[in-house]
C-alpha cells in the first residue's frame, strides 16, 4: 500500500518478508498485548526530549538518507545531522525509508567509507 510499507520502498516488497514482520502481530496475542502496553507508555514527546541529547554525542555520526524519501523528507534528515556536532550527512540515491532494500551498494559503500575514515580510539 503506498501509504504504508509500500509508500517506504520504491521496490516491491516480498510478500514472505512482509509475513515475517506481521505475522506475530497478527497471530499472537501477546506480542499485540505488548505492542498496546508500549504505545500506551510512551509519551508524545519522547522523540522530541531524545533530541535534545544529540547535541552532547560527541563521535562521528552518519547519516545516511533515501534521496527520494516520502515518509521521511531528506529535510529531515539534514536537521537529525545539524544536531549532531561530529555528522555527515548522505543522501543515497534511488531510495526511500528502507534504504538497504532499494539500494544496499550505495548504503554499504556510505557505510565502508564512514568506518574507515572514523576508526575507533585505538583502532588506527
Amino acid at each position: 500500500m503506498p501509504m504504508s510499507l509500500g509508500g517506504m520502498a520504491k521496490k516491491r516488497l516480498p510478500k514472505e518478508l512482509i509475513a515475517r514482520w506481521y505475522g506475530p502481530l497478527l497471530t499472537d496475542s501477546a506480542i499485540r498485548r505488548d505492542l498496546a502496553r508500549f504505545c500506551r507508555s510512551t509519551e508524545p514527546d519522547c522523540y522530541l526530549k531524545a533530541a535534545e541529547n544529540l547535541p552532547s554525542f560527541t563521535r562521528p555520526a552518519l547519516v545516511a538518507w533515501g534521496a527520494e524519501d516520502r515518509m521521511m523528507p531528506p529535510a529531515t534528515g539534514r536537521r537529525l545531522a545539524e544536531l549532531l556536532p561530529d555528522a555527515r550527512y548522505v543522501e543515497i540515491p534511488d531510495a526511500r525509508t528502507l534504504v538497504p532494500f532499494d539500494n544496499p551498494g550505495a548504503l554499504t559503500a556510505e557505510l565502508r567509507r564512514f568506518v574507515e575514515e572514523n576508526p575507533l580510539p585505538g583502532e588506527d
